[in-house]
């Protein structure tokens, strides 16, 4: 055993070992970089830069260097650049490791005057509440998932609901454009479909909206929402441009009424005239509803985007018994169990920054005669108390996150509405910062004040 030991330790503290790590890593990281090319960043930090085998290279080559600094015991006075280096590199080493696991890096999209305490990430995550009246209300499933590296085809995503029903996720398409066919039906028992246009000189929005499960019933803009609903209407949400559709259960008409952020009242509203413009109030935008199917037969869902086509998202189909539903990545709706309705979303995870982050406003300066930006920053509160400038040199350090000023949003009329943050926490910067402090005095030690211990020994 002893003998075995030694072999096993002499193994861990070699150069051959070292050269294995190195060219591994190296290809790991080659392949890394074709890999993020072709299928984006984010994806690549989770099948690749996350994963297993990248841990594992850094936990071996942690063990490589400290069992070799460990054979050159006992130390003496001319090892102690050595030491020092070596200590340097294995700290930065684990720094990186802590990175790797513990470590987040996600996006803030704020707008002017809006406050929020939290941020997403490229991570996604499989939600499920119990629906009243097309809206959640009960949080019955929250499940962290990665089907980029363990695809539904190949694991099992089943969860259990209330009322016996199980859900399960059944397919996935990580680039995924929708595919649509509506016509009308004779069918009592079909929900209704109504196709929307909303455009100016800037924008040119034509979608579906529907109670069937698989249309959603609302379209959300960022700046201003479209909702199909029946019965009642609600009450609209304060402070945001919406248009609300509401079909009459008995007599099947079509009533429109158009909300604008800066007033109480109604824009406008009546009895919609397919094809008929109105004038929503806000951004110059107009709308109309092209096609309006009283009852309608739906035939919905994803399929794989054409290699090139940029406009493309994530998408997964659900199944609650027989019925089958598509859910696009961060626009949820409902699907019916055997007695209850659920409302299903398919979203980015979001966590929280410790603290309030409150936009003030936002300064964009472009180059002289043009549109392109020469630089930008936002003026933002903190919890209420402290006012800061982001720029893009410039990131606010709070609470072991930093935000950075990444992007911004303009509205119709080429005015900047949103300013984008990126979210940085990494619980392993200090350490980082420790271990190259050691590498760069482990270097010095090593060439210049060696070669003078060296010097005073031969006079």
């Amino acid at each position: 055993m002893k003998k075995l030991g030694h072999y096993i330790f002499d193994f861990l503290s070699s150069i051959k070992l070292a050269v294995i790590i190195m060219i591994t890593l190296a290809a790991i990281l080659a392949y890394g970089t074709f890999y993020e090319a072709e299928h984006g960043t984010a994806q690549a930090q989770r099948v690749i830069y996350k994963s297993w085998f990248m841990s594992l290279e850094l936990c071996l080559l942690i063990i490589n260097l400290t069992c070799a600094a460990i054979d050159r015991m006992p130390w003496k006075k001319n090892h102690v650049g050595f030491v020092i280096t070596h200590s340097g590199i294995i700290t930065l080493l684990l720094g990186s490791f802590i990175t790797q696991q513990k470590g987040l890096d996600g996006s803030l999209p704020l707008s002017i005057s809006e406050t929020a305490d939290s941020f997403m990430v490229p991570e996604a995550e499989f939600q499920v509440y119990q629906s009243f009246d097309g809206r959640p209300f009960a949080l019955l499933l929250q499940s962290p998932v990665d089907f980029d590296r363990k695809t539904p085809e190949k694991n099992d995503y089943t969860f259990k609901l209330v009322d016996d029903d199980v859900i399960k996720v059944t397919r996935y398409i990580a680039k995924a454009v929708r595919r649509i066919e509506v016509k009308a039906s004779e069918s009592k028992a079909s929900m209704p479909a109504v196709l929307f246009k909303l455009y100016n000189e800037r924008v040119n929005v034509n979608e579906w909206l529907g109670l069937d499960n698989q249309i959603p019933p609302f379209y959300d803009l960022g700046p201003a929402t479209v909702s199909f609903i029946k019965g009642n209407e609600p009450k609209p949400e304060v402070g945001k441009n919406q248009i609300l559709l509401v079909q009459d259960p008995k007599t099947l008409s079509l009533r429109y009424t158009i909300y604008s952020m800066r007033q109480v009242k109604p824009v406008a509203s009546g009895i919609v005239e397919p094809g008929k413009d109105y004038d929503t109030g806000w951004m110059n935008l107009k709308f109309k509803v092209e096609k309006y199917f009283p009852s309608a037969e739906v035939d919905a869902g994803f399929v794989d985007a054409e290699r090139g086509n940029e406009n493309h998202t994530q998408a997964i189909e659900a199944q609650i018994g027989n019925k089958k539903s598509w859910f696009e990545l961060g626009n949820p709706h409902e699907i019916k169990g055997a007695q209850t309705k659920y409302w299903v979303n398919f979203t980015h995870r979001k966590f929280n920054l410790g603290f309030q982050l409150n936009l003030k406003k936002f300064k964009l300066a472009t180059y002289g005669g043009s549109h392109l930006p020469m630089s930008y920053e936002s003026t933002v509160l903190v919890d209420s108390k402290q006012e800061i400038v982001i720029s893009m040199n410039e990131p606010l350090h709070n609470k072991d996150f930093t935000l950075y000023q990444s992007s911004y949003e303009l509205n119709e009329r080429g005015e900047p509405t949103v300013s984008v943050f990126s979210v940085n926490y990494d619980p392993g910067r200090r350490i980082k910062y420790l271990g190259s402090i050691c590498i760069c005095l482990g270097i010095m030690i090593m060439f210049y004040w060696k070669p003078r211990w060296t010097r005073k020994k031969k006079v």
